[in-house]
């Protein structure tokens, strides 16, 4: 997807970095982040997107149409927020949180564990989408789409194309 309207890395607090994380999540592309090239020639794809405003604008932006399937199931992992007595830069917070939540800290989000099972079955939805429609274009989220590519290579897709910056493409081919 595209840079977030959100994306900015403001120095706060505990409470301040919950509050941004929601703005984030709730964030639409920026005016001033656009993809080098737009590929409308995506027609005979099946369009799939994240239910996150940021994935979908993105797909809109990139293709010139809405997505044909909106799934809960690729959004991206959920940012941990742990209660720190620390002033960080939001971005700070988030590799801070993220390295806590990985290590087995929980808290009032979706676990670690969980967020990986769930993108176990996103490639698993992606298998069958690709089956059923032929050819599959996702727009995701960094860690989600991380696990998942893992998981389709696993299941013996062959990884052809990789970058995962905002606007970044990653191409997996089924290996017939």
């Amino acid at each position: 997807h595209g840079k977030p309207t959100w994306a900015n890395n403001p120095v706060l607090n505990a409470l301040e970095y919950t509050k941004w994380i929601r703005r984030y999540n709730l964030s639409d592309v920026s005016e001033n982040s656009r993809p080098e090239v737009t590929n409308t020639d995506l027609k005979s794809y099946y369009l799939l997107s994240s239910n996150f405003n940021r994935a979908i604008h993105s797909a809109e932006i990139y293709t010139g149409r809405k997505p044909d399937q909106i799934s809960p199931l690729f959004k991206e992992m959920d940012i941990p927020r742990y209660k720190l007595p620390f002033r960080l830069k939001a971005m700070t917070w988030v590799y801070l949180c993220r390295v806590l939540w990985m290590l087995g800290l929980n808290g009032s989000f979706e676990s670690y564990r969980s967020a990986k099972i769930r993108a176990e079955s996103a490639a698993q939805e992606l298998v069958e989408l690709a089956n059923e429609k032929g050819k599959v274009v996702l727009f995701g989220h960094g860690m989600t789409n991380y696990f998942t590519r893992k998981a389709l290579i696993k299941k013996g897709w062959q990884l052809k194309e990789k970058d995962s910056d905002f606007w970044g493409v990653t191409i997996l081919q089924k290996v017939v």
